[in-house]
């Protein structure tokens, strides 16, 4: 089990050689070769959550090999309950995506090789414990997203894909500087770019002189790390790239953006900026619980104004990440391990969301419940696609959080870990559950129900392939729906040690 993780890793990397060395003319060869590395590295993740010890501290299956000994950068790789809840999500997802994209014709060699690409830097972001390797990670992501959005994307891809890309990239900027600036003031030693070395508080007491100003060292560069993050959730006000990607990305690549990166977020407030800067983090909580909040609220009233239905699930993963950042901020056992859980459950039930909007879009070429001139785009689907609405029902409820499906107990323990400290926002917040319910139904309403659209009478129902790759996530919002315990027992000592750690400095 040693090398597990660098077998994770570096599969997809294998696998995106075999498509680009596989003849251009055998489209064919290249998804399967591509459908057997996400399945190998799926199998490979099962097996890691398995041998995982929930009972033990710190990281596990660690890899470090020196790497520019120089400046002390190394290779280091291990994982723990918030990663591995990540990781499994992640191998999951591009499992799904890779059979949800055997309909893609335009460039095939060039499309499922920056899938591969893209999944082996994300793990590298999930897996990395060294500044160093975890920046290269979070920077190297951006090309393949940008070339995926931008070549294979909507009408409007390219402006999608800048704004996107020059987005996270200013985020990124400001990471940088807070990483340089910990290199340097833990005085270039042996553990400079080591993440756990940085954990604990270290620099509570530092000051850095700025243009002459005297700051906190730990207050100034909270805010750095929190930027380059908060762009990635995104958080209110910096969310405004992401529904252009989601409604220009194609199917899969929505399906990846929802479902797992803007995760990378939330997993950096929880592995580097709230363990390294933990007085400024419990300083800022009710900052950062107010931003959630808006982002809560105003997600779905966004989302409830919305005729594109996959415009309308792309603000609704603004107001669910905010419920998130809410759980974040509670800094509680029930607040923290409910966000982690709802990270999870976000990226199973809007996965399901896309996957079934890029299904309607393959047989119809709209997205439109109500098109731009005032026709009804879809409508009476119910009685022409009785399998696709059973589907749609159990991810829209999931989505909803209807008690007995997955999001319904991960937003239960942010509520309840964030009551005795933000009252009055958990009040607040409830109003955001209520709006999701709002538009959700008023959506499934107008395209299900009512008179069958002429246009809607040639749809075919889906077929096998596209059953195929839904059950799996249907499984998964009822089953965590029902017995979340399996994810709450691998995050508990994870979420427990950080909870502790934030204690220290309330």
């Amino acid at each position: 089990m040693n090398g597990i993780l660098n077998y994770i890793l570096w599969l997809p990397i294998i696998g995106m050689i075999g498509v680009l060395l596989t003849p251009k003319a055998k489209e064919n060869a290249i998804r399967m070769i591509t459908l057997v590395t996400t399945g190998v590295t799926l199998a490979l993740t099962v097996v890691l959550f398995l041998k995982f010890d929930n009972a033990a501290t710190g990281m596990q299956f660690m890899v470090q090999v020196p790497w520019i000994e120089q400046f002390h950068i190394n290779y280091t790789l291990g994982v723990d309950g918030i990663t591995l809840a990540m990781t499994f999500l992640n191998a999951l997802l591009f499992f799904i995506c890779t059979l949800s994209s055997w309909t893609v014709h335009k460039s095939v060699k060039g499309y499922f090789a920056l899938l591969l690409m893209l999944q082996s830097t994300v793990f590298g972001v999930f897996f990395s414990l060294d500044f160093f390797l975890f920046y290269v990670y979070w920077e190297v992501m951006l090309l393949p997203m940008f070339f995926l959005i931008g070549i294979w994307g909507g009408e409007n891809r390219e402006y999608a894909a800048i704004k996107f890309f020059l987005y996270t990239f200013f985020g990124s900027i400001f990471m940088l500087v807070g990483i340089i600036a910990l290199y340097y003031a833990s005085g270039k030693g042996v553990d400079s770019f080591s993440i756990l070395a940085h954990q604990g508080g270290k620099y509570t007491q530092l000051t850095v002189d700025v243009f002459g100003t005297t700051f906190s060292f730990e207050r100034l560069f909270f805010w750095f790390m929190f930027l380059g993050f908060a762009i990635k959730v995104p958080i209110f006000p910096f969310h405004t790239w992401l529904p252009h990607a989601h409604v220009q990305a194609p199917t899969a690549v929505s399906v990846i953006l929802a479902g797992v990166l803007l995760k990378m977020g939330t997993y950096g407030f929880l592995r580097i900026a709230f363990p390294i800067f933990p007085m400024a983090a419990v300083e800022n909580s009710t900052i950062i619980a107010v931003l959630g909040l808006i982002s809560v609220i105003y997600g779905a009233f966004c989302a409830m104004a919305q005729d594109d239905v996959k415009k309308l699930v792309a603000y609704s993963s603004v107001s669910h990440m905010g419920f998130v950042m809410l759980g974040l901020s509670a800094m509680t056992i029930q607040g923290m391990s409910g966000a982690v859980l709802q990270m999870f459950n976000h990226g199973t039930s809007t996965a399901m969301m896309f996957l079934l909007i890029g299904i309607l879009y393959e047989r119809s070429h709209h997205r439109w419940i109500v098109k731009p001139d005032g026709s009804k785009g879809f409508g009476g689907l119910y009685t022409q696609l009785p399998k696709y609405s059973v589907v749609f029902i159990i991810g829209m409820f999931a989505s909803l959080g209807l008690p007995g499906l997955s999001g319904f107990i991960s937003e239960a323990l942010i509520f309840l870990g964030m009551y005795q400290r933000f009252t009055t926002i958990t009040v607040i917040a409830v109003v955001g559950l209520l709006i999701g319910a709002a538009y959700l139904l008023w959506m499934f309403k107008r395209m299900f129900f009512g008179e069958v659209n002429p246009d809607c009478k040639e749809y075919e129902d889906m077929n096998k392939r596209e059953i195929f790759y839904m059950l799996p996530l249907c499984a998964c919002v009822i089953y965590f729906g029902i017995f979340p315990g399996p994810l709450l027992d691998v995050m508990k000592v994870s979420v427990g040690q950080l909870v502790d750690l934030l204690a220290k400095f309330s």
